[in-house]
C-alpha cells in the first residue's frame, strides 16, 4: 500500500517504507504497456490432462507465467482441437497484449499463420512452421537426439532402434533427424526395420513400436524413444516379455520430465529447460509489445541447449 500510493498506511510508515526501498535500490514492477490489455494469450492444443498437470509443458507454463506476472501482465490460456478456427477477431491491440503459441500438434501451419496475420505480436515455444517468420523458442532437439545417439553408440551398441512420435510435431521430427546423422556418422549400415511405424496413440505412446521392435529376428540392444513419455510405454512393453532394463535392451528417452527419475531403473534422457524456454519467450514477447512496430520484426530462432543426464537405463556393451 505504500509502494503504491494507497490509503490505509500512516505518514511516517509510509516514509519509513519509501526509505528502505530506496536504500535497497528496490524498483517497483510495472506494466511495460501502461494502458494496454494487461493479458498474455497463451494458445495450445487441447490435451487428455490439463496442460498445468502435463509433464512436459508445466515447467514452460511456470516459467511464462512467472515472467508475465513480474512485468505486471495475467496469463489466459486458450485450447484449440482438431478442426477449431481461429478466433482472429478477438485478438486484437484493445483485449490481448500478445500471444504465445505452445507446441504444434492441433495448432497446424494454417492456424498458426491466421495468429500472425493478426494485429498483435506472436512467439511460439516448442514449435516452428517452416517459411513463416516468427520468433520461436525450442530446445536443441536435433543436437540433443545426435547426442543421445552417440551416446548409445560409444557405448558398444549398433543396432539402435527409434520409436518416433506423431507428424504433427515438427519438434520431434527434429529430433528423428537427429538420430538418423548420428547413425548415418557411425558408418553402420542403416536397417530401416529398426524405426517402426506409428502404431500407438495417447497413452499408449511407445508400446506398441516396442513390441514391432522386439518381433524383429534381431531385436535392437537399445533403443531411443523420441520423448520421456514414449519410453515409458517402452518400458512397460520390455517387460512385459520378461526383459531386463539394461541387461537386455538399454533405453533413453528425451524431455527429463519428473516420471523419468522414477522409472526403474531411472531413465537416462536429455534435459529441456523448460523454465528458460519460458521466461525467454515472454521475454521476447514483451519486447515485441513495447516496441509496437510489427511491420520490421525480425523472426529469431533461439535454441535452448539440451542436455544428457546419465542414469541406469543403459548398459555400456564394453564392459
Amino acid at each position: 500500500m505504500a509502494l503504491n500510493g494507497r490509503e490505509g498506511v500512516s505518514g511516517l510508515t509510509r516514509r519509513r517504507i519509501i526509505d528502505a526501498a530506496r536504500s535497497l535500490g528496490y524498483q517497483r514492477r510495472t506494466s511495460r504497456n501502461p494502458g494496454g490489455p494487461s493479458i498474455v494469450s497463451v494458445v495450445i492444443e487441447r490435451l487428455p490432462v490439463a496442460p498445468t498437470s502435463d509433464p512436459f509443458n508445466r515447467p514452460i507454463l511456470v516459467g511464462l507465467e512467472r515472467s508475465a506476472r513480474q512485468a505486471g501482465y495475467r496469463m489466459a490460456l486458450e485450447f484449440v482441437g482438431p478442426g477449431d478456427e481461429p478466433e482472429v477477431g478477438r485478438w486484437t491491440r484493445k483485449a490481448t497484449a500478445g500471444l504465445v503459441v505452445l507446441g504444434g500438434g492441433d495448432l497446424s501451419p494454417d492456424w498458426v499463420k491466421a495468429a500472425a496475420d493478426s494485429d498483435v505480436p506472436v512467439v511460439m515455444v516448442d514449435h516452428f512452421v517452416p517459411g513463416l517468420e516468427l520468433p520461436t523458442v525450442v530446445p536443441d532437439n536435433i543436437c540433443g537426439a545426435y547426442s543421445a545417439t552417440r551416446y548409445l553408440l560409444e557405448a558398444g551398441h549398433r543396432r539402435i532402434g527409434f520409436i518416433r512420435g506423431p507428424s504433427k510435431y515438427w519438434t520431434l521430427s527434429e529430433r528423428m533427424a537427429g538420430y538418423l546423422l548420428a547413425m548415418q556418422q557411425s558408418g553402420l549400415k542403416f536397417d530401416p526395420d529398426l524405426i517402426p511405424p506409428r502404431i500407438s496413440h495417447s497413452e499408449e505412446k511407445g508400446y506398441g513400436e516396442m513390441q514391432h521392435l522386439l518381433a524383429l529376428d534381431e531385436p535392437p540392444t537399445a533403443v531411443f524413444a523420441v520423448s520421456d513419455k514414449t519410453a515409458i510405454g517402452a518400458y512397460r512393453a520390455i517387460m512385459d516379455r520378461g526383459l531386463s532394463i539394461p541387461d537386455d535392451i538399454s533405453v533413453v528417452g528425451f524431455d527429463n520430465i519428473g516420471e523419468a527419475r522414477s522409472l526403474n531403473p531411472p531413465l537416462s534422457t536429455m534435459h529441456v529447460p523448460g523454465e528458460t524456454m519460458g521466461r525467454m519467450a515472454f521475454h521476447r514477447l514483451l519486447s515485441l509489445i513495447s516496441d509496437g512496430d510489427l511491420s520490421d520484426l525480425n523472426p529469431l530462432k533461439w535454441t535452448i541447449p539440451t542436455q544428457l543426464i546419465k542414469r541406469r537405463s543403459v548398459r555400456d556393451l564394453r564392459e
